[in-house]
C-alpha cells in the first residue's frame, strides 16, 4: 500500500514538473517570431503546447528506455504523464492567457482600473466598449483576420464570405448548443429560430 502512495506522489508531482515545463516553453515561445503570423492566438497557444509535448517526449522517452526507469516510474507512466499534462496545460491556455487576449471584460476593467475616476454609468461603459475595444482597439477587424486566416470566412470582392467550413463549424456550435443551452441564444441565432 505505501508503495502506492509513493508512486501516486510522484506522479503528481511529475505532472505538476511538466506542466511547469510546458508553460515555461510556451511562455518563452511566445517571445519569438515563430507562427506570429497565426493570427488565431488561441491556435498559437495549443500549437506551442503540442510542441512542449512532442520535446518533453524527445528528451523522457530515451532517458527512461536506457535508464529502465525515470524517477522510479515506467516509461508508460511517464508518457501518460506528458500527455496528461499537455492536455491539463491545454484547458489552463484556453481559459487563462486566451482569455485575456479575448475579453472585453478584461479590457473594460483594466480601462477602469487605470482611470482616475471611481465610478461609471452604465452608458460610459457602453461607450467605453464601442469606441475603447471595438473601434481604438480594433477587435473587429482583429477577429475578421482571425477568420479569414483560419478559413471562416473569405475575403471577396467588396467584403468577406462565410465559407463551407465557417458553415460547418456553426452547425457544430448549433448542435453544441442544443446540448448545452447558454442563456442567451442571440449568440448563436442572431435572428432568431
Amino acid at each position: 500500500m505505501n508503495r502506492e502512495i509513493i508512486k501516486l506522489v510522484k506522479l503528481a508531482a511529475l505532472c505538476i514538473a511538466l506542466c511547469v515545463a510546458i508553460a515555461v516553453v510556451v511562455a518563452l515561445l511566445l517571445r519569438t517570431p515563430l507562427l506570429a503570423g497565426q493570427k488565431a492566438y488561441l491556435y498559437r497557444l495549443l500549437i506551442f503546447d503540442a510542441i512542449a509535448c512532442v520535446v518533453l517526449l524527445v528528451i523522457a522517452v530515451p532517458v527512461t528506455v536506457s535508464r529502465g526507469s525515470l524517477f522510479g516510474l515506467e516509461l508508460s507512466s511517464i508518457v501518460m504523464c506528458v500527455g496528461l499534462s499537455t492536455l491539463f496545460m491545454a484547458l489552463f491556455l484556453s481559459l487563462g492567457p486566451m482569455t485575456i487576449e479575448r475579453s472585453y471584460t478584461i479590457y473594460s476593467l483594466a480601462e477602469m482600473r487605470d482611470s482616475s475616476k471611481e465610478v461609471y454609468s452604465a452608458e460610459e461603459i457602453k461607450d467605453q466598449f464601442i469606441n475603447g475595444f471595438v473601434e481604438e482597439a480594433n477587435e473587429s477587424q482583429k477577429r475578421i483576420d482571425e477568420q479569414v486566416s483560419i478559413g471562416n470566412l473569405e475575403k471577396v470582392d467588396g467584403g468577406y464570405k462565410i465559407t463551407e467550413k465557417g458553415k460547418r463549424l456553426i452547425d457544430l456550435m448549433r448542435l453544441v448548443e442544443s446540448i448545452f443551452p447558454v442563456p442567451d441564444e442571440t449568440c448563436i441565432y442572431p435572428n432568431g429560430h
